[in-house]
């Protein structure tokens, strides 16, 4: 019994893939107002009402098409990050990260930014942000740098970790118009902002406030 109970939710499983990555692909190219559920139940090779088995909504299933990918890079960000690197370098590699996978598939970053950024349902941006990890791990790592002296202890870390996101908002939505994916590009670009925005928050050292 077990067994069957097993091999039936490995095909659940496999047949939610199947629906995600057919979703990706069709959202990439035809757009999401113009991506219906039936098209994306043919090239998934389920029937329509299958996606409504896992998904409520579209919005719901661009969210998790998203969002799944970002947890899993995220994850691996943080597995691979040196705990001796500065808060700047930490930030930069969740990011290096982040964008080598919208260069991937940059039409879903574009589907993104125009349904749920520019016009999103409230709170959506905020629920995709959360359930990737991606607002726990900056969390994290302001909060150290706090605790470390490397960022001013007496700033609210909800604060910083809003600047930082919308610094990395706007690397994105600055590549997209210009059509440049490139990693390295979209990294110089957040980068040279980020390091602007942390002179604001670093702690003083003695040497220079004198």
């Amino acid at each position: 019994m077990q067994t069957g109970v097993n091999s039936r939710a490995a095909r659940r499983e496999q047949t939610r893939e199947n629906i995600l990555e057919a979703a990706r692909q069709c959202f990439c190219e035809t757009g999401f107002d113009k991506t219906s559920t039936r098209m994306i139940a043919e090239r998934a090779g389920v029937a329509e009402g299958t996606i409504f088995s896992h998904f409520e909504t579209k919005e719901q299933l661009l969210i998790s098409c998203v969002g799944e990918q970002m947890a899993a890079t995220i994850a691996q960000a943080l597995h691979t990050m040196d705990p001796e690197w500065c808060f700047v370098d930490k930030l930069m590699h969740i990011a290096a990260h982040r964008f080598a996978q919208i260069a991937l598939r940059p039409g879903m970053w574009q589907v993104l930014l125009q349904q749920m950024v520019f016009s999103p349902r409230k709170g959506a941006v905020h629920d995709l942000m959360r359930n990737s990890g991606l607002i726990a791990a900056i969390r994290a790592l302001v909060e150290d740098a706090q605790l470390d002296g490397e960022i001013n202890p007496n700033l609210d870390p909800d604060q910083i970790y809003k600047t930082m996101m919308a610094l990395f908002l706007f690397t994105v939505h600055e590549h997209v118009s210009a059509q440049n994916f490139d990693c390295e590009d979209m990294c110089a670009t957040l980068r040279e902002m980020l390091e602007v925005q942390v002179r604001g928050i670093w702690m003083r050292r003695p040497e220079l406030a004198a």
